[in-house]
């Protein structure tokens, strides 16, 4: 997911638990005798409120309409993500279409690079953002060179990557994680 997206859900998030929570306390409240003798559910006023006055209802439909709204916003912004399905790589037209899956090329990546000794794993994307980059996580093993596994990464694995796309100039993020498991399955 991106940024904004993740920033989206725990703003949303937030409030709504601001708001239960808040709502949780009033009824526990109410319900222990806080406020005096605890009322009827509804109150008689509020049961024949709706009868007196022909636009509650019109008003309780929009407001449902806007919290569905808001929800619908909500669902679509986690359908998107920045990462890209399809890199064309066509420069003229005349010369026939060239179109590679960009997870494909993630695939090739991560192969090579879980290939590295030293390496316990790795992953890859090609994501959208202020243009094509492609992002790569390396998990490293306790035992790993740091400095031969980058240097390998950048002077190998990306520079493939960017020879298959056709693109010297293609960004890469390349992040090294130190090794959160035990085992010795990355030497090679």
């Amino acid at each position: 997911m991106s940024r904004r997206v993740d920033t989206a859900n725990r703003t949303v998030l937030a409030l709504l638990g601001l708001l239960l929570a808040g709502g949780g306390g009033v009824g526990l409240a109410a319900g222990s005798g806080a406020f005096g003798d605890p009322p009827p559910v509804l109150p008689e006023q509020a049961r024949a409120y709706p009868g007196e006055q022909p636009w509650f209802w019109w008003a309780v439909a929009g407001g449902c309409l806007l919290v569905a709204l808001l929800a619908l916003r909500w669902l679509l912004a986690q359908l998107h993500t920045d990462r890209v399905g399809r890199l064309d790589l066509t420069r003229d037209d005349r010369d026939g279409r060239t179109v590679v899956h960009a997870g494909a090329l993630a695939d090739a990546v991560e192969a090579e690079a879980r290939s590295l000794r030293g390496v316990l794993g790795a992953s890859a994307r090609v994501v959208e953002h202020r243009g094509r980059t492609l992002r790569v996580a390396v998990e490293l093993a306790d035992h790993a060179d740091v400095a031969e596994v980058r240097r390998v990464l950048e002077d190998r694995v990306v520079a493939h990557a960017r020879q298959a796309v056709d693109d010297p100039d293609l960004p890469v993020d390349v992040e090294l994680r130190p090794g959160r498991r035990a085992g010795s399955r990355g030497l090679r």
